[in-house]
């Protein structure tokens, strides 16, 4: 059995929820980076680097002050913050009334990244690791292979049925969508749970870790974003576009990958920290005032 959902099913359902995914896109989100480079140029270079800084600099406080935090947490943090955009960033997004187009743009743009930041950003950001995180090996070529077929491929495929089949994609798209998410719960809800000896002891930590790194993470976004001088719906855009990652494919390069159940507890749990401040951001954060009309 879990041979069956960890190794067939669960890649087959990343395949699919990126199906989902490549249904947002549209050409004209390209032109408009090609028109206006500044701004996803800038949200692109912030939504990147702002949860790896944040990564690396808690992962460095545990290893000066020699905290005991789990190795688990610490490679489930570095993974998340390899990781692309989550599809669920431009629901807040669209929910705080913050700019919906850049954050398309930037799921777009770091999903489309992602089968060759994946490997090489883990593979980097885990040289930071304490000894004691031993055993973490990550095949950087094998990992991209695997990231290009299970990543970029399907999303390709489904930005293609956007653009042939443009009424069949738009009819379908919310209720395929939803499905996948769905799907995507009760996999990871089985998997959990056939390791529930393994995984049960990590859960508090790490929701209180997913706490203070999801809260980090939407401080920097924002507090970037607004020191460069974007404009404000984007500083929020940008803001919940840096603290909410992909956390399908985190749990899939954790359980498959990596083979390391317990890294795939972070990754799990971090959903419910972006419950808590992604939507209290998004009911809470006002959008500037528009002019009024004459």
């Amino acid at each position: 059995m879990e041979i069956s959902v960890q190794e067939m099913v669960l890649p087959l359902v990343v395949f699919f929820t990126m199906v989902s995914v490549g249904l947002d896109l549209e050409a004209s989100q390209f032109a408009t980076v090609l028109r206006q480079p500044r701004l996803p140029l800038l949200g692109t270079l912030i939504h990147t680097f702002a949860f790896p800084c944040i990564a690396l600099s808690l992962i460095g406080v545990v290893v000066l002050f020699n905290l005991p935090v789990d190795d688990a947490l610490l490679v489930g943090t570095l993974l998340i913050a390899a990781c692309p955009s989550g599809g669920f960033s431009n629901v807040l997004v669209l929910m705080a009334g913050a700019d919906l187009a850049l954050s398309v743009i930037l799921t777009t743009i770091s999903t489309a990244l992602s089968f060759l930041t994946i490997p090489l950003f883990f593979w980097g950001f885990a040289q930071f690791l304490p000894e004691g995180a031993v055993g973490i090996e990550v095949p950087v070529l094998t990992t991209l292979l695997q990231l290009l077929v299970l990543i970029v491929v399907p999303t390709a495929l489904g930005g293609w049925w956007r653009q042939a089949f443009p009424r069949s994609a738009i009819r379908y798209k919310s209720k395929f969508q939803r499905l996948m998410q769905l799907t995507v719960y009760v996999v990871v809800a089985v998997i959990l749970a056939e390791q529930w000896d393994l995984v049960s002891g990590h859960l508090l930590p790490a929701l209180a870790w997913s706490l203070v790194l999801c809260g980090a993470t939407l401080g920097a976004g924002y507090g970037v974003a607004a020191w460069v001088g974007l404009p404000t719906s984007a500083c929020a855009a940008i803001a919940l576009e840096s603290s909410i990652r992909n956390l399908a494919v985190a749990f899939l390069v954790a359980t498959s990958i990596l083979e390391r159940t317990d890294v795939a507890v972070l990754p799990t749990v971090y959903f419910v920290a972006v419950l808590v401040f992604g939507v209290l951001f998004a009911r809470l954060w006002t959008p500037p005032e528009r002019p009024a009309t004459r």
